[in-house]
């Protein structure tokens, strides 16, 4: 892994957009993974970026790092709630919706292998990330069963949500993460990370340091913590 670059809070969708642009301009195939929660702002500002580009778009791949199960269209789908902050697809793009009204079994194996397709076919993968208070990144909570799997994706009940996510072995496989984590309940976690290694079952945004690049953007000055 390279050394993880630490940022201010703004940056994280210009530099998205950058990298995407960069790597399409030059003919290859991008797979993009977006998030749902704080970073799902982010996601939408980095796309009016690449829309503004001028780029041939045919060549972006585009899904999610994660999901909450239900219907298609219930209000709590990620898919659904990037819609309505702005992140609306062109057609030309390649993109892949977790929710198709199977159950969740055959959800979670379609959505597998529609990533592990991707990552073979994709010349460059790049993941947009957030992270709770708890450590937490997608939908891999600590002690869950996708922070120990061995799958591509995973699914389990965790509270209200019955989540399918891509699992750590997914996350390691990205050539670049973009981990964006502002609030100052989430500094202590973001203190652990950059200062210790812990097992991911404990600390599951640890995966991050799989990837071959990771940068952080946060609104934490690495100061006032023990």
């Amino acid at each position: 892994m390279n050394k993880i670059s630490t940022h201010g809070a703004s940056g994280a969708a210009d530099q998205i957009a950058a990298i995407i642009v960069q790597h399409l301009s030059k003919g290859e195939r991008v797979l993009w993974l977006v998030p749902g929660g704080s970073a799902m702002s982010v996601a939408a500002t980095a796309l009016d970026q690449i829309k503004e580009a001028g780029v041939d778009l045919e060549r972006l791949y585009v899904t999610l790092t994660d999901e909450r199960y239900g219907e298609p269209d219930h209000p709590d789908e990620n898919w659904q709630q990037l819609q309505q902050q702005g992140f609306v697809l062109p057609q030309s793009v390649q993109q892949y919706r977790v929710i198709r009204g199977k159950d969740v079994a055959a959800t979670a194996a379609a959505y597998a292998a529609q990533i592990t397709q991707w990552l073979q076919e994709c010349d460059y993968a790049i993941g947009l990330f957030g992270m709770g208070a708890d450590g937490h990144t997608a939908g891999v909570l600590p002690g869950s069963p996708a922070a120990s799997s061995d799958k591509p994706v995973d699914f389990y009940q965790a509270n209200e949500y019955m989540r399918v996510t891509i699992t750590p072995q997914t996350i390691g496989k990205l050539d670049e993460i973009v981990l964006y984590a502002c609030g100052s309940e989430k500094h202590p976690q973001l203190a652990r990370l950059l200062r210790e290694d812990v097992p991911v079952e404990e600390q599951p945004v640890q995966a991050i340091k799989q990837a071959s690049k990771a940068t952080i953007f946060s609104d934490w000055d690495g100061s006032g913590l023990a």
